[in-house]
């Protein structure tokens, strides 16, 4: 008769797996991290193969739905709450005072590893596409990932061997290129898709992407954090906002610019980069911040749930598939 009181179903297995693998994973995160030298990204990721459709098949996304919408929405979230809290950690005035060396990074530096990029793409693949479409790919790998980013900019041991000063530059180039890639993608899309048609592609690269996507979507990130920078402290001043909320405004902030962004048709891990900025330029709200870690926190918590779930959705058929000469 007890057995009649279970109730077995995969959402409860992803609860039990999830919170299990965390659980477990934070009891011995110092020891992983410091002393195996693996990041959480790659144990989540682990994770989440041994307990996909190709292991034990406990966890299969491909049942929840459309699977591409659900991981661009969950990466959505992932990377623009990333970029947020670069920007938010990021010294006082850093922008303002470190520009060139964040263009020069971001320009050259990118644009050179970009091509170089696609050319070993090219090289690899050029039997079964062209250098157009090896552009295309490389720009969605050249970016620098801002939680990958995290072993050496973050606040561990070995973040403390790296220089301060290349530190911040890191950090404040892993959390701005993500969005800065989308010129690089576009780019390469529009001479395939207007190919022959050099005006068309220069419109729509020029006037849509570098202008209204990039240089807009930037506006709109510092003018959204500025604002509620100059709120936040008003009620906090006023004494109208509990700890709890003033700890975890900085992640529905990010919420919410990952929302707007996408909706007007901007880059929004530009404007949640851009956000971060002008929420935290003047250093008030890292400095009433810097002992609670809850950024650190949220972002652990996201970076497990997610990897597991990049973990289950690998498509390891695709590895071998003859069309890419891969068989």
């Amino acid at each position: 008769m007890a057995w009649e009181h279970l109730s077995v179903n995969k959402p409860h297995l992803v609860y039990i797996i999830l919170g299990g693998f965390t659980t477990i994973f934070m009891l011995v995160s110092s020891v992983i991290k410091e002393r195996l030298y693996i990041g959480e990204a790659t144990v989540a990721t682990i994770c989440g193969i041994i307990f996909g459709p190709h292991a034990a098949n406990l966890i299969d996304p491909g049942t929840w739905g459309n699977t591409d919408q659900i991981t661009l929405e969950f990466s959505r979230i992932v990377l623009v709450v990333q970029c947020f809290a670069v920007g938010v950690e990021l010294p006082k005035a850093y922008m303002e005072r470190h520009w060139r060396s964040v263009v020069f990074l971001l320009v050259p530096v990118m644009t050179f590893g970009w091509l170089v990029t696609s050319l070993f793409i090219w090289a690899v693949f050029k039997d079964h596409m062209n250098w157009l479409d090896s552009l295309c790919i490389a720009a969605c790998v050249t970016a620098t990932d801002p939680v990958l980013a995290a072993s050496v900019v973050g606040k561990g041991k070995f973040a403390k061997r790296v220089p301060k000063h290349l530190r911040d530059l890191l950090s404040a180039e892993s959390g701005c290129n993500d969005g800065m890639a989308f010129p690089f993608i576009y780019l390469a899309i529009y001479i395939i898709r207007y190919k022959g048609h050099p005006n068309e592609v220069a419109l729509h690269w020029f006037c849509y992407t570098i202008l209204y996507e990039c240089l807009f979507g930037a506006i709109y990130g510092v003018a959204v954090g500025y604002i509620a920078r100059r709120l936040i402290r008003w009620a906090h001043e006023k004494d109208i906002i509990d700890r709890e909320s003033f700890l975890v405004f900085y992640f529905v902030l990010a919420l919410f610019c990952a929302g707007s962004g996408s909706m007007l048709g901007m880059d929004d891990l530009l404007v949640g980069f851009a956000a971060g900025v002008g929420f935290s330029n003047d250093g008030w709200f890292t400095a009433q911040t810097e002992e609670s870690h809850v950024s650190n926190v949220i972002d652990l918590l996201i970076n497990l749930a997610f990897f597991v779930y990049f973990g289950t959705i690998i498509p390891w058929a695709q590895y071998n598939a003859g069309y890419l000469g891969l068989d």
